[in-house]
């Protein structure tokens, strides 16, 4: 019972905390589509288009090495995608 009512008091202080300014959408409900079955090449073919300098998020589990441009997830923001049998999210 104490722990129920810790967390109603730190939710009443972070209310006081969050500014409650509108949100206000620019986009419609899913304009900005997911990546959900992901294209990969090795290293060597991507370093013909990509640049020296560009980020990438890099995913491992020590048996598989991924990495998601992030160039391309400015367009996409998200990567549905698997390590292994393990399913992954890649946000940016």
């Amino acid at each position: 019972m104490l722990s129920l009512f810790l967390l109603i008091a730190l939710v009443q202080e972070i209310e006081k905390v969050i500014d409650r300014d509108p949100v206000i959408r620019v986009l419609p409900r899913d304009a900005i589509p997911a990546i959900d079955t992901p294209v990969f090449m090795e290293a060597n073919i991507a370093a013909g288009f990509m640049r020296d300098d560009e980020i990438v998020i890099g995913v491992a589990d020590g048996r598989q090495a991924k990495a998601y441009s992030t160039w391309m997830l400015d367009g996409h923001e998200i990567v549905n995608d698997a390590i292994g049998s393990t399913p992954i999210a890649v946000t940016w």
